[in-house]
């Protein structure tokens, strides 16, 4: 490995000599330090859990068969992959669906157990998997059965390169919408998930139990949106047609 080459032309402010930090800069690093001791101590023991606010039968995320015009494909749970990473009560289910055109669109549900680490940031996953993501948007889908009649849902774009039978490398696209809903809650906002569970585990010493939908549609190539307007336009309706299979015990 070479030598890094630093630019001569460019100045170099000369030391001044180290200090050290400053009694306020101790004291905010120790509250926040007090703050994480406090939280841990407050929130270990929590043994309730809160009801989730979707669709259960026989203990597990329901995902209906049908929606609308879309029809779902064989029903599957978490991979193996999956369960060896993920708590063990953690539940999911996932289907992909077909429009009348045969343009597909995944579905997935992850349903939180009594472990908070069942759940976390959804564009982790998405980087795993090799899919390079674009900015974050927030965005509201008109829903009647969603709080306000509005369901916020987080949106982003991505690319990934996938190998082809003949040896080329090629490029999928697509574009992801994920929320999460717990007992009468419902967000886009991962870090405010994070902070509602805080609240519930100090203050009401309960997990709050929450599940992840995530909504992938592909971009471009057969059978698919030509557009990312095209594709926003179309798993938009799929959500406004699923979502009431989704959030309400029968």
């Amino acid at each position: 490995m070479s030598e890094t080459q630093i630019d001569q032309s460019v100045p170099v402010a000369k030391p001044t000599g180290s200090r050290g930090p400053s009694v306020t800069q101790i004291v905010v690093v120790v509250a926040i330090l007090a703050a994480g001791v406090s939280i841990t101590a407050l929130t270990s023991k929590v043994t309730q859990m809160a009801e989730p606010g979707i669709r259960l039968v026989d203990g597990k995320p329901f995902l209906a068969e049908q929606a609308g015009e879309w029809k779902g494909g064989p029903l599957e749970g978490l991979s193996e992959a999956e369960r060896k990473i993920l708590p063990p009560d953690t539940q999911g289910a996932r289907r992909i669906f077909t429009d009348a055109q045969g343009r597909p669109i995944f579905c997935s549900i992850v349903l939180e157990g009594s472990d908070v680490t069942s759940i976390h940031r959804p564009e982790l996953c998405l980087i795993g998997q090799g899919w390079a993501l674009g900015d974050l948007q927030t965005v509201k889908l008109v829903e009647p059965g969603a709080p306000g009649g509005v369901l916020p849902v987080s949106r982003l774009s991505g690319t990934r390169d996938v190998p082809m039978s003949d040896g080329r490398i090629g490029r999928s696209k697509a574009i992801f919408l994920y929320w999460f809903v717990g007992k009468d809650r419902v967000t886009a906002s991962h870090p405010r998930r994070i902070m509602l569970t805080t609240f519930d585990r100090v203050f009401r010493s309960r997990n709050a139990r929450w599940a992840y939908f995530l909504i992938l549609a592909p971009v471009g190539g057969e059978k698919a949106a030509a557009t990312e307007d095209e594709a926003m336009k179309l798993v938009t309706k799929f959500v406004q047609d699923l979502y009431p299979t989704l959030v309400a015990n029968p």
